[in-house]
């Protein structure tokens, strides 16, 4: 796979990714907090720009926003380990995504699968930096 092809993928993952891990996370917000909307909107914004910046890549601001979402999760008596649990239910749901819209296309679907891959990595990274 060429640099270009990983790019045109990394944005066409950013585009149609972007409502299905607001709805993920909203929906276990949702859960968490009891439909208690003050709690659930602004973790569910924090939260999806750590998953923007891991999908694109960004490890720097993904680790900058996950310290954001720490602090923010703090504030909400939300521990770490919560919001761990949480982006487990979103990698699971992109790749539940993965495999059902590209499963025509297993160069796609392979292609697709590197990327989240390579997400699933920056997330690691993105949680000991924060840690730090």
């Amino acid at each position: 796979m060429r640099l270009d092809d990983t790019n045109d993928m990394r944005r066409d993952i950013l585009d149609w990714s972007d409502p299905v891990v607001g709805d993920c996370l909203f929906e276990a917000y949702d859960s968490c907090f009891g439909g208690n909307i003050d709690w659930s909107r602004p973790m569910t914004r924090q939260h999806a720009r750590v998953w923007r910046h891991i999908i694109g890549g960004d490890k720097k601001r993904a680790a900058e926003a996950r310290r954001d979402l720490l602090r923010l999760a703090l504030a909400c008596r939300m521990g770490p380990e919560a919001l761990d649990a949480i982006d487990r239910l979103v990698l699971d749901e992109l790749v539940d995504v993965v495999a059902v819209r590209f499963r025509g296309s297993s160069s796609d679907s392979r292609s697709y699968g590197r990327l989240l891959i390579e997400a699933s990595a920056t997330l690691v990274e993105t949680r000991l930096a924060s840690a730090a």
